[in-house]
């Protein structure tokens, strides 16, 4: 070789990196840096991995696909050996490192053989180490075979070398090839993001066949992914209680770094990408630096230019996929820490105390609080990686202007300093805001869930009107917090305008004594790093406030773990504290009630004979608050196996508290309870019905046995009540049973505790809604000789007012008005021992056996109806895919001006923050001008921030403190009148939980994500879309790309959001079964605990909690989806302006490449806050298409013809007249009631009467207008008909007394007595009426009584009684019918009776059978002939 090539080969030794007379690397560094050190990487990694995977089941089956593979790599493998051969023995002159690259690059290509066949059988996906190996060598490769190709022109080893380069990219081809058709069974199941490789989620390829999908047809469940494994609740629940439970629980903040240290190895996750996003952006002043010199010097040769443009479009490609990586690990982080919370939450109800339950509370945390940390987690990262770019940015700017980078630090740290300051106060006001939502919820939900009471009693415009001032307030309530954001918003944002004038203003004053001009190149390069400064400060100027306010919402989260807990204060039952006849003294030594003999020690019930004792109370006092006097006091009773114990007493004795001590769900001031038993049947005074099938109801969680269903469903009277239902066994129950009769929901609690089969059942007056023969049918078989309780030895203990079924009692316990045992022992003792029972009828008129009367049905019902899943929506999310039309509905609840005023100010700051870039290069291309140019350019300059400033600042405050505010009351109240004028019908079908969504989870969407996404949005497309005219300055080649850009954005737009509105739709839906769940247990948590379902009940909401973080999760990837494309696109105008630069350099002005260059960097920045925030806001809207679907297609039950004004003091007599009566739920459906006519003249007392079911409620409803009447129908009080006034009206005419009592929350005694503000003198005279009104603190017979005072006071004519005396003792209905007798008088009263002993009072009956009237006459009419009134008198008590 002649001297000059040694020389050549010379200069390649030195490690460089830069060669000597080309635009290359040198050959020692390419082979040092680009070769021997990620080979030696994949050495190192490769085995590790390899002996991993051995250890892993095979998960694909056979196919020809590894054959191929090998064969590729062996081909691979054999050609790199050929280059190690040619550089060992060829006659070239050869480097060292090239030897020692070649050895190892041929190693790992015999690694390869046996890691890619090891990947290929035991991995879902293809490998991310042997993907990321080929990718990046073969990047390098192509750039050492251009060295050699320039160094060694066409010789054998650089054909060699080139060789393997096409034969690398199939190998890298065919590993990436992802395995989804060949995995066995059991992995098929898997997401797509689970099989994916990493070059498809780099770029979210993975998302391309949902998507695909979404924009051809309306998305459904069964369409989207399955939730990442590392993000299944049951994964999560027990990281974060393990974190939880091991921290110091008392201390502040516990609970928010147990979360982040349960999830810490997905956040760790997202730090490398965050990493590598700041170093590409950095890289950027840079380039800009570098491409402004190649600009200005136009004797650089072209190779340097191709060059840069290769290392913008490399940053740019950098940036788009570390933005994709990094944000779907920060979602990835946010989705965990949403499950965690959840799951803990729920976790924590289902041990909470009775005491310490708050509904409100408990749905807030779990909705808004949540909410508001996820979206916080969201920003995390910035905390850390944020104030380092700050730090990055200083350095350099010092770099570039000396000491007048000491402007903007002065400006960060002003603004730090401000902003750290004002996050306490922000926390604060979030929480006064939080406290005002959740007061709104509590009583929203509570009104929801008592619609049907509400309707009844004519209050539908009390609690609209209630409801929307509480909305009122709370927006009143959030304007101190929204000011607080307003100031936010001055300090982040306009430090981002002031910044750059700070700089430029202490530069020119320090150039008056220096001289130094400021020229293109270092300003505009100090722009961009100005901007790269100002972005990081502004993220963690809006971070801070956020994380303050998610550590307030953790706060509040905490606290509620640490509430009290429902402590089962139970002692096991053994023979050291036992007698077997009678219960001893309280043990001295179990008198501590140590936790060590708590009933949880107590794992297998003891196999005891009958009449063993079971439960023992000792000497015990109860109370639901220490420090407040005892509601029972010295108890001592013994429960006894296999006995029915029946516990009787007045209103307000506390029979209801004895039973919930039972249960373990009270703890006692004093004394013990003893228990050998762990599962109780329980059903509660209020019946707990979960919205769902009524078999779904009855098996709870147990299997479907369909002969033991069938023997229950008749046994508790419920076959001929399912065989009415539309759909049988299968028709939904709906939220809280309001599909149901009184009766029918208590049967089917029952029904439920019969068919769980548990060995000890309690009752809590249970009976109190059935009619006298479905009491005796219910009594004959269960309580019978013969009965299924008998048969089964079956324990149970009934609270019950019904005197005279004592008779069946084997043990009965009498309770005074003091909470004191009067008596206990058989019935014959109490008859004989007591005058409890004086005065009272105890005995049955006539007892028909009605377990002979009828036999058991073959289940006929069960069989004809397939058990179906409860329709959640009717309509599918897609159908409310509005675009324009959705906008317009939220912006057409504020006046037009107001929008206009909003956009200018926008427009205005736009326009002053872009120009000063323009200005910029006007000032640059002067700069040697003197002193005098500069103060001019920098008062211009000043001027322009000055008008961005007052710009940003007006416009966020008119739009937060004035326009949100009025929006949302607009479309809180239309929401809220929707719901209130929707039919009876709509609730029974439509789960509470859905209902509630919209009224928390989509307002607070509409009051928190929406506004701030939607300021965000203006302000940044306005910056974007100025910062597009200023790139378009630079050149009219460039400008050219304009309308593809626009094209390209357009149809973009409509491929994704088809998809993306359906998928926030979906989100939002989902999370609905979430709240009905959770709404179902909050309801029924003392029976989930007493049947011991809480294992289930969580395992249940567990799989709901995944089910709704598939979309919620599936959301935030899509959004990076389009942020990736966005990117990507951006790197093409990137590649564009720089291909045009080199190109056409000489033409171009060296500002205007400079200011291109500084806008295309800040272009890609706005671009970036665009996409974030135009994808929150059009899944923000959904929130708003949900209100205006549900507004547009929920029915009202109004009528147009319904518009007459009812006369004054109507009715005034008292007169209703019913003719030919046919009515129905809905306009059009199946009639309940047929062909009924009465004539009830003014003053009568008229009872009405049926087995349960018969439409007796039904006749009630329909003279409230809760039912549709047919056009030949008519309903008249005092001669006037009723269909013509305003249902409202008709119901406020009237007094009513429901069967289930509805009290208004945060009311005091006296506003829920008055509710309409009438007859407040009668009340004043009465003393402590303005207490607050606490309505879970009175029995469920004391709420009735208060019901009735109500309807006293309402000195109304037509007094309606919906089973008014259901749930009272019979003293205290004696009281009842005294108070009809003396106050009612002169009033018609219509009251539904099941004890018939109380028609005597009554002027005439009517007797209801299947929806008509069977008989209407005097009830001593009736009884002296053979009548179905006598039938059922025969069966009731007299």
């Amino acid at each position: 070789m002649d001297a000059n090539r040694s020389s050549e080969m010379l200069l390649e030794a030195s490690f460089g990196p830069s060669a000597t007379g080309r635009f290359d690397f040198t050959l020692a560094f390419e082979d040092a840096i680009l070769s021997i050190l990620p080979s030696a990487l994949f050495f190192i990694m490769a085995p590790q991995r390899l002996f991993w995977l051995i250890t892993q089941p095979r998960k694909v089956a056979k196919s020809s696909r590894p054959i191929l593979k090998l064969g590729l790599i062996s081909v691979y493998t054999v050609l790199q050996l050929t280059v190690l051969l040619y550089w060992t023995l060829g006659p070239e002159h050869t480097l060292q490192l090239q030897t020692a690259a070649a050895v190892l690059v041929f190693v790992n290509g015999l690694l390869l053989l046996f890691l890619s066949h090891a990947e290929h059988t035991r991995s879902v996906r293809p490998s991310t180490l042997i993907t990321v190996y080929l990718f990046l060598t073969l990047l390098f490769d192509c750039v050492i075979a251009r060295t050699l190709w320039l160094l060694g022109g066409a010789g054998v080893i650089v054909r060699l070398s080139t060789s393997t380069i096409p034969i690398k990219f199939l190998v890298l081809a065919i590993e990436v090839w992802e395995k989804r058709s060949i995995l066995l069974s059991q992995y098929q199941y898997l997401s797509p993001e689970v099989t994916s490789g990493i070059l498809s989620r780099s770029v979210f390829w993975w998302l391309n066949p949902l998507l695909k999908t979404g924009s051809g047809r309306f998305l459904t469940d069964q369409d989207l992914y399955p939730i990442h494994d590392s993000m299944v609740a049951a994964k999560l629940l027990p990281q974060v209680q393990k974190s939880w439970g091991s921290a110091n629980q008392s201390k502040k903040n516990a609970l928010a770094f147990s979360t982040l240290w349960a999830t810490k190895y997905v956040f760790l996750s997202g730090v490398l990408p965050r990493f590598c996003l700041a170093a590409f952006k950095y890289t950027l002043p840079f380039l800009i630096n570098t491409t402004t010199l190649f600009t200005e010097d136009l004797s650089q040769p072209d190779a340097t230019g191709w060059g840069l443009t290769g290392a913008w479009l490399l940053v740019f490609l950098g940036q788009a996929i570390s933005n994709g990586f990094y944000y779907q690990m920060t979602y990835r982080f946010v989705t965990s820490v949403r499950g965690s919370l959840c799951s803990l939450i729920y976790c924590k109800t289902l041990d909470l105390s009775v005491i310490a339950l708050d509904e409100s509370i408990a749905v807030t945390l779990m909705s808004t609080d949540t909410e508001n940390i996820c979206h916080s987690a969201a920003t995390l990262h910035e905390l850390w990686a944020s104030p380092i770019e700050c730090g990055v940015a200083i350095y350099l700017l010092y770099r570039q202007l000396g000491m007048a980078a000491l402007a903007p630090v002065v400006v960060a740290i002003v603004a730090t300093t401000a902003i750290m300051r004002l996050a306490k106060y922000i926390g604060n006001a979030q929480k006064i805001w939080v406290r005002g939502i959740q007061t709104r919820v509590d009583v929203t939900a509570s009104v929801l869930g008592s619609i049907k009471e509400i309707k009844m009693l004519g209050l539908s415009d009390i609690v609209t009107k209630m409801i929307q001032d509480l909305r009122v307030r709370e927006l009143k309530l959030s304007k101190q917090y929204r000011r607080l954001l307003c100031l936010q918003i001055f300090i982040g944002n306009n430090t981002r305008t002031i910044a750059p004038l700070a700089t430029f203003a202490t530069f020119v004053i320090i150039s008056k004594s220096t001289g130094q001009p400021l020229d293109t190149t270092s300003a505009y390069t100090s722009l961009s790093l100005i901007y790269l400064l100002s972005d990081p400060l502004v993220v963690v100027i809006r971070t801070i406030p956020y994380v303050s306010a998610a550590l307030a919402c953790f706060c509040r989260i905490q606290n509620f773990l640490l509430s009290e807990s429902c402590k089962d204060h139970r002692l096991p039952l053994n023979k050291s504290n036992l007698s077997e006849d009678a219960p001893l003294d309280r043990s001295p030594r179990l008198a501590t009630n140590s936790t060590l003999f708590e009933l949880h020690g107590l794992e297998r019930e003891p196999i005891l004979p009958p009449g063993a004792p079971l439960v023992v109370i000792s000497d015990a006092s109860f109370g639901w608050t220490r420090g407040e006097p005892s509601i029972l006091s010295n108890i001592t009773i013994t429960i006894r196996r296999s006995y029915f114990t029946f516990i009787i007493g007045n209103v307000g004795s506390g029979k209801s508290t004895l039973m919930k001590a039972m249960l373990g769900e009270i703890q006692p001031f004093k004394g013990s309870i003893y228990t050998g038993i762990r599962n109780i049947a329980f059903v509660s005074q209020e019946p707990w019905i979960q919205n769902l099938t009524i078999r779904q109801n009855i098996s709870g969680i147990s299997s479907y046995d369909r002969d033991w269903y069938s023997k229950v469903v008749h046994a508790c009277g419920l076959e001929q009540d399912i065989s009415e239902l539309p759909d049988r066994d299968a028709t939904r129950a709906g939220s809280a049973g309001v599909s149901l009769s009184g009766g029918q929901k208590q049967r089917l609690a029952l029904a439920r505790a019969v068919y769980s089969r548990e060995k000890v059942i309690f009752l809590d007056d249970v009976f109190a809604g059935q009619d006298a023969a479905t009491e005796e049918h219910i009594f004959q078989n269960l309580f019978a000789e013969r009965g299924l309780f008998r048969e089964m030895g079956t324990t149970v203990v009934c609270i019950t007012n019904t005197i005279h079924r004592l008779v069946n009692a084997d043990h009965v316990i009498a309770l005074d008005e003091n909470g004191h045992i009067m008596h206990q022992g058989s019935f014959k003792q109490l008859q004989s021992d007591t005058n409890y029972l004086q005065g009272l009828d105890v005995e049955q008129n006539d007892s028909v056996n009605a377990q002979d009367k009828t036999e058991p049905l073959m289940n006929n019902y069960a069989a004809a109806s397939q058990l179906r899943e409860p329709d959640r929506e009717a309509e599918s999310p897609g159908r409310v895919l509005g675009e324009l039309a959705i906008y317009g509905y939220y912006f057409g609840s504020v006046p037009l001006w107001y929008i206009l005023l909003f956009a200018a100010l926008v427009i205005f700051y736009a326009g002053g923050y872009k120009m000063t870039e323009l200005l910029l290069s006007f000032w640059t291309s002067h700069a040697n001008a003197g002193q005098t140019t500069n103060d001019f350019y920098l008062g211009l300059y000043g001027m322009l921030s000055g008008l961005a400033v007052i710009g940003i600042t007006g416009a966020a405050y008119f739009f937060l403190i004035t326009m949100v505010p009025l929006s949302s009351e607009v479309l809180h109240a239309r929401l809220l009148q929707s719901v209130i004028d929707a039919p009876l019908a709509f609730f029974s079908k439509t789960d509470v939980g859905v209902t509630t969504n919209r009224f928390s989870q989509d307002m607070s969407v509409i009051d928190t994500e929406l506004p701030f996404a939607l300021v965000d949005f203006a302000v940044n497309f306005a910056v974007l879309l100025m910062g597009a005219i200023l790139m378009c300055v630079f050149s009219g080649y460039f400008a050219a790309t304009v309308p593809p850009v626009i094209l390209f954005c357009w149809l973009l737009q409509k491929f994704y959001l088809k998809t993306s509105r359906q998928m926030r739709l979906l989100d939002l839906e989902a999370k609905s079964p979430l709240f009905t769940q959770f709404l179902d247990l909050l309801q029924g948590l003392s029976s989930v605990r007493a049947f011991a379902w809480e294992a289930r009940f969580k395992e249940k909401y567990l799989e709901l909690l995944d089910e709704s973080q598939r979309p919620y999760y599936l959301l935030f990837c899509i959004q990076r989806w389009l942020g990736v494309v966005l990117d990507l696109m951006v790197a093409v105008l990137v590649a564009i302006i720089m291909v045009l630069v080199v190109k056409l350099r000489s033409q171009f002005s060296p500002q205007f490449v400079a200011l291109a260059l500084v806008n295309v960097m800040s272009f890609s920045q706005s671009l970036a806050h665009v996409i974030q925030d135009w994808t929150q806001l059009e899944t923000s809207f959904g929130a708003v298409a949900r209100v205006k679907t549900f507004c547009a297609e929920t029915e009202n039950e109004n009528l147009s013809s319904e518009i007459s004004l009812v006369p004054k003091g109507w009715p005034s007599r008292g007169h209703v007249i019913i003719e030919n009566l046919v009515a129905s739920y809905t306009p059009g459906g199946k009639p309940v009631l047929c062909d009924v006519s009465l004539d009830i003249p003014p003053g009568s007392k008229v009872g009405i009467c049926g087995r349960s079911g018969s439409g007796k409620s039904s006749l009630i409803a329909s003279l409230l207008r809760l039912l549709e009447i047919s056009p030949d129908s008519r309903i008249k009080f005092d001669g006037l008909d009723i269909t013509i006034f305003p249902r409202q009206a008709v119901r406020a005419a009237v007094a009513v007394v429901p069967q289930h009592p509805f009290f208004l929350k945060n009311t005091n005694i006296r506003g829920n007595l008055v509710p309409h503000g009438q007859q407040r003198d009668v009340v004043e005279r009465m003393g402590g009426l303005d207490s607050p009104l606490d309505a879970d603190r009175l029995s469920q017979g004391q709420r009735q009584l208060l019901c009735l005072a109500r309807a006293m006071l309402a000195e109304k004519r037509i007094i309606l009684l919906d089973e008014a005396s259901s749930n009272i003792d019979e003293r205290s209905e004696r009281l009842i019918r005294q108070v009809i007798r003396e106050q009612f008088a002169g009033c018609t009263v219509i009251a539904i009776v099941h004890r018939l002993g109380a028609v005597v009072d009554f002027d005439r009956i009517a007797v209801m059978g299947g929806g008509r009237l069977l008989e209407w006459d005097s009830p001593h009419a009736l009884l002296a002939r053979d009548s179905e009134f006598k039938r059922l008198w025969n069966l009731g008590s007299s």
